[in-house]
């Protein structure tokens, strides 16, 4: 197996190639304009994917596999990350991929015990959407990780992997649960579930509901970004995030570095 097919955190760039707006390009574009243009632009990609990142996906696979087949999570987990152990991934120093190995089997082990029967009625698991809405060009499209009854009530549920626990207002405030309300209008909530792989892996649950205006803020934020990405109106924006991305030999003119840690997408 090779992790390049798995490098890009934006679920919906495997959905189509041609032009279109996601929670992920907006939300990128939000954090740097300057990052988001040499993503999405010149197609810059780390050499070496952060292993978190694959985890991350892995465990989400191993969801979407346990509630479209019913099989073992752990199994199917273990399967693939035994695949890439070999691979040139990037560690944090308080990672490697034995004790990721040990996580990701802790949080699904506990997820399929306690966490599992808490969801009945599962309708859709990895449901892409697309939709098209008044004002904006391009569609905006992406995709669900689950939609099924938590607490009796109809959810759109949004697995996260985090190295801490999510503060109190995240899940209110979720653009990207914002958008799921949007393409799951009929929902009555939407929820993040959070696998933090701490010393003691553990799952958290944040419930939360969205009113009519809060999509309206969101489709006009959309909106806004969705013109400055047509304007190509790209400038760095510098911050704290400067220090874990990819792009900053770039930014700083780095040219060495920037060819050893970088490569463009094909």
């Amino acid at each position: 197996m090779s992790a390049g097919h798995l490098t890009d955190p934006d679920p919906a760039a495997t959905l189509r190639k041609d032009p279109h707006l996601s929670h992920s390009r907006i939300g990128r574009y939000l954090l740097c304009p300057e990052q988001y243009r040499l993503y999405y632009v010149e197609n810059l990609r780390p050499r070496f994917p952060a292993a978190s990142m694959i985890f991350g996906q892995f465990v989400h696979q191993a969801l979407a596999h346990l509630f479209r087949t019913g099989s073992d999570p752990v199994k199917w987990f273990l399967g693939e990350w035994d695949d890439v152990k070999d691979l040139q991934l990037t560690y944090s120093a308080r990672e490697s991929w034995e004790k990721l190995a040990l996580t990701g089997q802790s949080l699904l082990e506990t997820f399929v015990e306690e966490d599992a029967p808490k969801l009945r009625n599962v309708t859709k698991v990895e449901q892409p959407f697309s939709l098209r809405v008044t004002g904006l060009d391009l569609p905006l499209v992406g995709v669900i990780d689950l939609v099924a009854e938590l607490d009796g009530k109809s959810t759109v549920v949004d697995f996260k992997t985090s190295g801490s626990s999510y503060e109190s207002h995240e899940a209110g405030m979720s653009d990207q649960l914002t958008a799921y309300q949007l393409a799951e209008p009929s929902v009555e909530q939407a929820a993040l579930c959070v696998l933090v792989k701490t010393k003691e892996p553990r799952i958290e649950w944040h419930v939360t509901q969205r009113t009519g205006g809060q999509l309206v803020e969101y489709l006009e934020k959309v909106g806004l970004v969705a013109q400055d990405i047509a304007d190509r109106r790209f400038y760095k924006r510098p911050g704290k995030w400067c220090s874990w991305c990819d792009f900053l030999p770039v930014c700083t003119g780095d040219t060495r570095q920037a060819e050893a840690s970088l490569k463009r997408a094909a």
